[in-house]
């Protein structure tokens, strides 16, 4: 008999919270990955989705913010997932800004820490997604 592999998702509704969200999206990020036993991945989620919640923000105005954590116990890898009203406008890029800049480094750094990322626009939303890769799990310890 075949099994799902072991899958733990959450969400964290952050609308109309504006710039508190960075903050309200840590903490969610951080406490959802201590309670899933991946205390290992919080500082580079945590950062990863601060980041992506800011840029939400400054792009995608006060609309809708929807914050998403999946855990993948077999692959495994973390996908972490930001959610907005984003508005078209081409492909999300990587900046280079100049070192006094005070802006423009969240995707660079997303960047640095993720596996892999990437964005999706649906027509109402945009969804920008970063990948963690976790430590494997001992065998004796999975469950099928």
């Amino acid at each position: 008999m075949t099994h799902a592999p072991p899958v733990s998702v959450a969400m964290c509704d952050l609308s109309g919270m504006s710039w508190q969200a960075p903050g309200l999206a840590r903490q969610f990020t951080a406490e959802r990955l201590a309670s899933w036993g991946l205390g290992h991945a919080v500082d580079d989620a945590r950062m990863i989705v601060s980041e992506l919640t800011t840029n939400a923000i400054r792009h995608g105005g006060d609309g809708p913010l929807t914050v998403s954590l999946t855990a993948h116990a077999l692959l495994p890898i973390l996908l972490l997932s930001v959610t907005d009203r984003g508005r078209p406008g081409g492909p999300l890029r990587v900046l280079h800004p100049d070192e006094d800049a005070e802006t423009g480094r969240g995707l660079a750094v997303v960047e640095a820490l993720a596996a892999l990322w990437s964005w999706t626009h649906t027509g109402r939303t945009t969804t920008v997604w970063a990948v963690l890769p976790l430590s494997p799990i001992p065998a004796d310890t999975r469950t099928l």
